[in-house]
């Protein structure tokens, strides 16, 4: 236990004197959330749309106004012709143009079919995408009303009415999808680098022929290595939590306990990943690719950017080797569902599964040797 605890105070005093070290501890985990809290919104509005009505009558300006009070669409500006709302499209001066047919007004008041064309900039799938599902939602509403009238339907409901009532995000933002998520990937992307090179600078400096002469076992000294790296791991996860809190405004559901015990979990699987990298590397740079290699996968398959049910099922089979896919299910199970650890085994016994091979095949690896 005191060898232990030397290597860890060694460890304190060694980033102590790395300034540049301890300002990215707590300088990352603040970009990162307000790059990806901000930046990463799949909330798309406001789209600058062009108006081309050819009809100008009542039912058209109906339709203008409510697909501008959805605040998806902010009307720009009219032309006048096909050619005018081509040049607004290319020139990027507009994403979506609305056409609205001459007749429009006419069709709708004898009965007949109503046209209207929109437009959309589809290099851009996320856009043009929500555009057009909400813009067939808007038709679509308009066209059942419109037949109800007509049918003689005197309650103000519809035949049908299904309530939708969305659960756990109830006014769909992006980052209260997202915010969860990104703790594992934060944690992932500092903890990884910062102790992929501990035991290659070891070499380096040569301080680790110093340690193959003390009584340290090779278990002490991958977890003297660890320990501080993971109390910075404990301050980058509660400073994440609190800007999820504070600057976001997501609650947390479940239990605060339960949410650090599988933070600490998954802090351990990291930094065990991380030294387990720096067995293999010979240099800082190795170190630093090899980590690069390992963190793609946790932030394409791990289900934070892409659903993981849509992925092909040889990758589907591949995310389940990657041990934030489990550490994000527990995070948005007991951060936005209220879930506790009973709820949450499956994941919760995959991650711990995980963090005791990982730190295995690090302490298996290591040879108290500067070869």
């Amino acid at each position: 236990m005191k060898n232990l605890l030397v290597l860890t105070w060694k460890e304190f005093l060694q980033l102590k004197r790395d300034r540049i070290t301890i300002g990215l501890i707590a300088f990352i985990p603040i970009l990162q959330t307000l790059i990806f809290g901000y930046a990463l919104n799949y909330d798309v509005k406001h789209l600058k749309t062009v108006v081309l009505d050819e009809c100008r009558c009542y039912d058209s300006r109906e339709l203008v106004a409510k697909l501008t009070a959805t605040e998806y669409f902010d009307v720009v500006g009219h032309v006048s012709s096909l050619e005018e709302m081509r040049d607004r499209l290319d020139s990027a001066k507009a994403s979506v143009g609305l056409v609205i047919d001459r007749e429009y007004g006419k069709d709708r008041r004898r009965g007949a079919p109503a046209h209207a064309l929109l437009v959309v900039n589809a290099s851009d799938t996320t856009t043009s995408t929500q555009a057009m599902s909400i813009a067939s939602g808007i038709a679509q509403g308009l066209s059942v009303r419109y037949l109800a009238q007509r049918a003689g339907w005197e309650y103000r409901d519809l035949p049908i009415d299904v309530r939708v009532r969305p659960w756990y995000n109830p006014d769909l933002k992006t980052a209260t999808f997202t915010i969860p998520g990104l703790i594992a990937i934060i944690l992932t992307f500092t903890l990884i680098q910062f102790t992929a090179i501990a035991i290659v600078r070891e070499k380096e400096r040569g301080t680790l022929e110093q340690l193959q002469v003390t009584p340290a076992t090779r278990t002490q000294i991958i977890l003297g290595k660890i320990l501080p790296f993971t109390l910075i791991g404990l301050l980058q996860f509660t400073l994440t939590v609190l800007l999820m809190r504070f600057l976001f405004g997501i609650v947390i559901q479940g239990s605060l306990l339960e949410l650090y015990l599988v933070g600490l979990m998954f802090i351990a699987a990291v930094l065990g990943l991380g030294m387990f990298i720096s067995t293999l590397a010979k240099t800082q740079m190795q170190a630093m690719q090899m980590s690069t290699f390992v963190l793609l996968p946790f932030v394409f398959l791990s289900g934070y950017v892409f659903p993981i049910d849509g992925m092909p099922q040889i990758f589907q089979w591949i995310s389940r080797l990657i041990p934030a896919r489990y550490f994000i299910e527990a995070l948005r199970g007991i951060i936005l569902r209220g879930a506790g650890l009973a709820d949450l085994w499956q994941p919760i016994a995959w991650l711990a599964f995980y963090t005791v091979l990982i730190i295995g095949l690090a302490v298996a690896r290591f040879k108290k040797t500067a070869a």
